[in-house]
Parts: structure tokens; sequence; C-alpha cells
């Protein structure tokens, strides 16, 4: 953090950018940290793959996750379309990762 700070307009940071068409990046219930840029979001190369890819953001907190700036390809996802992300049904991590205490 005490590098970004001494130079927030140089040391950028994104959430993520699509290196493939169809990726998908989803950030849910995360503390974002204000290094984060407002955009959110960075292009790979022009709009290569902006088409295709999904990247989302549900209920995360801290002074990162305003999404009031974000670029206009990124999604907020519904509530009801949360729980398909989840670890428990995309990866059946109840499965085989031991819960947390």
């Amino acid at each position: 953090m005490a590098l970004y700070y001494s130079k927030p307009s140089v040391h950028k940071n994104f959430l993520g950018r699509p290196w493939k068409e169809y990726s998908r990046t989803v950030f849910i219930h995360c503390t974002l940290e204000a290094l984060i840029t407002p955009g959110g979001w960075m292009p790979w190369s022009g709009d290569f793959a902006l088409k295709t890819l999904y990247y989302g953001e549900f209920e995360n907190t801290g002074p990162g996750s305003d999404t009031s700036k974000r670029v206009s390809w990124s999604s907020q996802i519904p509530a009801q379309h949360a729980y398909s992300y989840s670890v428990q049904n995309f990866i059946q991590g109840d499965q085989w990762i031991p819960a947390s205490s």
C-alpha cells in the first residue's frame, strides 16, 4: 500500500483484464481497497474480447468497491444469480474444501 500511496497516479490497480475471449471473473463479498482504479477493469487491447467476457461484482465492501465509475462492460451480479458463482455451486467446494471456523 505504501508504494501505491506514494504515487497513486502511477501505480494503477485493476480487478482484471481479458487475455482471451469468453473470460469470466467475479468478485463476490470481497473487501476492495482504495488502490483499485475507479473503472475497476482494464481492456486488453482496444475492444478485444469485450463482447464475450463477463466481469461481475456482488456486495463487495471497502473504498475500492464503489461501482458508480466502473467501465460500461462490467456487470453488477443480480442477487438471484450470485449463488451460481459460489464455491459450493461452481466447483462443488462444500464437498472437498473443509469449512472454516
